[in-house]
């Protein structure tokens, strides 16, 4: 073929292949060259996803208890315990001192109990005895300032005895048994303090006891703890 035949013929491909093209670009679509829209509604936010609610620990309240009217606020044990003791003094045919030392414990405002040691010191005939031992009591105001007491001792106690043989006083030892009981008469020193007076009988009032009715005694009584 000659040479200017193919030139004709390259510009007649060239011719047909630039008309496909633009009769493609009529007929294409306008969706596939148009840019994508952005939207103009607002998007919605992802919800945050809720966290468990921790609920805190509340601290514990106290709540003060409440005393009625008549009754009596709660106490520790030291608080309810005082001390003290009594003394007596007797002088005649028998000169008799008597120390009573006490520990002891208020169950209420009126009702009092508790235990003591008992020593007596005695002289008959220029002779010295020596009487110990131990005691249990309790009191019950009844009314105002006035009290009942009761108590029980239990004590060793040394007794002039005549030798009929000899004429002479000899002294033996023995254990007896005194329960006594009577009124009293207390007043108040400060808020748990008292000093009483008590007047009692001893009903084993034999030959072997220490004390002659009635008895009187004198005694203090003090909190351990202000």
């Amino acid at each position: 073929m000659p040479l200017r035949y193919s030139y004709k013929l390259l510009i007649l491909i060239l011719c047909c292949l630039l008309g496909s093209t633009a009769v493609m670009a009529q007929v294409e679509p306008d969706t596939v060259r148009r840019k994508r829209e952005l939207p103009t509604r607002p998007t919605a936010e992802p919800q945050q996803q809720q966290q468990p609610r921790v609920t805190q620990p509340q601290p514990e309240v106290i709540q003060p208890q409440v005393v009625r009217q008549g009754e009596e606020a709660p106490q520790a044990l030291i608080d309810r315990m005082f001390w003290g003791g009594s003394f007596g003094l007797q002088f005649g045919t028998f000169t008799n001192i008597s120390l009573l030392p006490v520990v002891g414990y208020r169950a209420t405002e009126t009702f009092w109990l508790g235990i003591g040691g008992v020593y007596h010191y005695r002289r008959f005939r220029g002779e010295s005895m020596h009487n110990y031992g131990g005691r249990v009591f309790a009191q019950q105001q009844i009314f105002d300032n006035f009290l009942i007491h009761g108590e029980y001792e239990q004590l060793s106690v040394e007794l002039p005895l005549m030798n009929y043989n000899t004429g002479v006083y000899e002294f033996s030892r023995r254990f007896i048994g005194l329960p006594m009981a009577g009124l009293g008469y207390r007043q108040r020193i400060g808020e748990r303090g008292a000093a009483d007076i008590l007047l009692l009988y001893n009903f084993n009032d034999s030959y072997a006891s220490p004390y002659s009715n009635p008895v009187i005694r004198a005694g203090f009584s003090f909190p351990f703890r202000r």
